[in-house]
């Protein structure tokens, strides 16, 4: 019965996303429960800790990088590295932060907790 179930839901999928019913490739692997993909989350982006760099970057981003080109990038994540992907919305506003990147870098590390930001990278 629950090899019919599972058959009778990858027709559907596959009807769905206008997929041949005979690829199974999106099947391969069992879907994680939400609750775990939020606490992987929380715990890569170190949320609930008052000194997350993350953190305190997002919540002072537009103090960073000004009112107007806040709504058009973003932090993503900061690597083992020390570097600090930010992503821009148009080549036009990636242009405008890498002529502001060394201003933009000694913003952020003056912040408490990013002094571990090294690098800048705009994607």
């Amino acid at each position: 019965m629950r090899k019919r179930a599972r058959k009778l839901n990858q027709e559907l999928v596959s009807d769905f996303m206008g997929l041949p019913p005979a690829d199974e490739t999106m099947f391969l692997s069992d879907a994680d429960s939400i609750s775990s993909v939020i606490d992987k989350i929380w715990d890569d982006w170190s949320i609930g800790s008052e000194n997350s760099p993350e953190q305190c970057i997002s919540q002072n981003w537009y103090k960073i990088v000004g009112l107007k080109l806040s709504s058009r990038c973003a932090p993503e994540k900061i690597d083992k590295t020390g570097k600090l992907f930010i992503r821009a919305a148009n080549g036009p506003v990636r242009q405008e932060l890498s002529f502001r990147k060394k201003h933009l870098l000694d913003q952020i590390r003056k912040l408490e907790g990013c002094e571990i930001v090294k690098d800048l990278r705009i994607v």
